[in-house]
């Protein structure tokens, strides 16, 4: 009993023997007893930042004012306690991903264009009747673009690196206000896009710029046809594209270019100077909510109920009120007539002044609710994996061989439009 009992004071005896290692390693004697080896070791880099060693494990760097964890994960939701450091810049590897990106929607376009030229001279030749059927203008319109266009950029755009925005909370309350501002939003760019138009006809008669054809094309459509093809056939397919496909491969760069980028081609994407203004700023905040929420199907939610409201409500504010009619009577100038047919009218009238009414509240409400939103600071970018130093993100985004042919694909298809 008394040898164990030494053997035993002997394992706890302070004065038990201690050899220093090398890098602050320190192992205890006698053999047999355990080695204490330190799980991690730090080698502290100027400006106060820490890089964690070996080589090759993610690394990061102390904010101000913040208390360094060295086993502490970045956790985004609590401020941004740990920024992973980025990568050094590639300028010539950042403008052939950017280049990439833009040949895919390239591509994607001219493809498209093809068919649906290919299907038009097909139709002249062997039934120009087809083109008086409202169904058959849509899906030689859609189709080519959905079934042909939208797999090869799929499929081009599929070797990019890529990086899925983390999964949020985006509640009811989130949900509400950020649909009143998308509308809101798109409502006033519509109006500014409409502006632009009209200035450039007022120098240019014979311009349409004002003019939006698909907008025109869906108040004198079937409205079963601009449910299934407007409202969830078309939401989903250009979810997919601009939000899922293209923000994850953007996002390795950062938030805010990611949310310009595709701002911008989807504006782009619509081909047409009044559709470009509201598709911008509507494709910016749906970026935003993609980026923040990181699902798509919220995003799709977003643009399937604006979609609805955008092709749907119309019609039915517009037929029901007799608007050609009501027109008609005014260019007459007779009062009594004007009177008499509005009276029997009214409750459609009713319905279309609700209507036009609704559009200014969501355009106030929306404005207001974006302005403190940006007021309250609550707007933050997040970095991404590689950083495009300042004074360079045009020349590395914009000025490649792809982007640029995607552009100028895009203006002339808006030219095309504009004076067709």
């Amino acid at each position: 009993m008394d040898g164990n009992n030494q053997q035993f004071s002997q394992q706890i005896n302070p004065r038990a023997q201690f050899t220093q290692q090398p890098q602050g390693q320190f192992t205890q004697q006698p053999q047999g007893q355990f080695t204490q080896q330190p799980q991690t070791q730090f080698t502290q880099q100027p400006q106060g930042q820490f890089a964690q060693q070996p080589q090759g494990q993610p690394q990061y760097y102390q904010q101000p004012g913040k208390a360094f964890d060295p086993f502490a994960m970045p956790n985004y939701a609590q401020g941004y306690p740990y920024v992973q450091q980025p990568a050094p810049f590639d300028k010539k590897g950042a403008k052939r991903h950017f280049s990439r990106v833009g040949l895919s929607y390239f591509i994607f376009g001219v493809a498209a264009v093809l068919v649906q030229v290919i299907v038009s001279v097909a139709v002249d030749i062997i039934n120009p009747d087809l083109w008086d059927n409202y169904m058959f203008n849509i899906l030689a319109g859609i189709l080519p673009m959905y079934l042909v266009g939208a797999p090869i950029c799929f499929m081009l755009m599929k070797g990019l690196p890529s990086e899925k925005p983390e999964t949020g909370k985006w509640g009811f309350g989130k949900f509400i206000a950020a649909l009143l501002i998308a509308l809101g939003v798109m409502y006033i760019g519509n109006y500014i896009g409409t502006a632009i138009g009209l200035v450039i006809e007022s120098f240019s008669p014979e311009a349409t710029a004002s003019t939006n054809a698909v907008q025109e094309m869906v108040l004198t459509g079937d409205m079963l046809v601009n449910i299934v093809f407007m409202v969830f056939i078309g939401p989903v397919v250009e979810e997919l594209l601009f939000r899922k496909l293209l923000c994850d491969r953007l996002r390795i760069y950062g938030e805010g270019i990611t949310v310009a980028v595709a701002g911008f081609m989807f504006g782009l994407f619509h081909g047409n100077l009044t559709q470009f203004v509201y598709a911008f700023l509507l494709g910016c905040i749906l970026t935003y909510v993609y980026l923040k929420s990181g699902r798509v199907t919220i995003t799709i939610a977003y643009h399937i109920i604006i979609n609805f409201i955008g092709s749907v409500v119309p019609i039915l504010a517009l037929r029901s009120a007799d608007i050609d009619g009501l027109q008609e009577i005014m260019a007459t100038g007779d009062n009594d007539l004007l009177v008499e047919f509005i009276t029997d009218n009214v409750e459609a009238f009713a319905v279309y002044i609700l209507y036009a009414v609704s559009i200014i509240a969501v355009m106030i409400v929306g404005l207001i609710l974006l302005v403190v939103f940006l007021a309250s600071g609550k707007v933050k970018f997040r970095p991404g994996r590689y950083t495009i130093p300042s004074g360079k993100k045009f020349g590395v985004v914009i000025i490649n061989t792809g982007m640029i042919l995607f552009i100028l694909m895009e203006i002339g298809e808006i030219l095309i439009n504009m004076f067709a």
